[in-house]
């Protein structure tokens, strides 16, 4: 082998070895942001009484905190879920008609994140709540 075929090898095999880990990289940051979207280790406390979570007075309404919705379903109880639409990872997920319902693509999921269309078919993360007072906590 001569040192133009040497340099050359050497040249394609560098540009393969940067494609690799460049791929390998952009992966890696796609898997991060999604895990930043959807948090499964969710512990918080709303107070019902800070007029900013008054629409939880009301049944039906809902507030956002971080990357979870928390709402007041038509029985009076609180639910919450992540904000990220198991469809195609959009943080639209909003309450309506007593069912999580995302209007990007018209995915639905009931109460307990079980998908109600094809496009809700991977299901919703949905976290606990537990009311103590007029302390309302979230948690996974």
């Amino acid at each position: 082998m001569d040192r133009k075929e040497f340099l050359s090898k050497l040249s394609m095999g560098a540009a393969f070895a940067l494609t690799v880990g460049c791929f390998g990289s952009c992966k890696k940051e796609e898997d991060q942001t999604q895990a930043t979207l959807v948090d499964d280790s969710v512990d918080f406390t709303i107070d019902l009484t800070d007029p900013t979570n008054g629409n939880l007075l009301n049944n039906g309404g809902f507030i956002f905190n971080g990357s979870v919705i928390v709402a007041k379903d038509v029985n009076g109880n609180y639910v919450a879920a992540t904000k990220v639409c198991s469809h195609e990872n959009l943080p639209d997920i909003v309450f309506r008609n007593n069912e999580w319902f995302c209007p990007a693509h018209d995915a639905r999921f009931n109460i307990n994140g079980q998908g109600q269309n094809d496009k809700g078919k991977r299901n919703l993360l949905v976290y606990n709540t537990e009311l103590n007072g007029d302390l309302l906590r979230v948690y996974s």
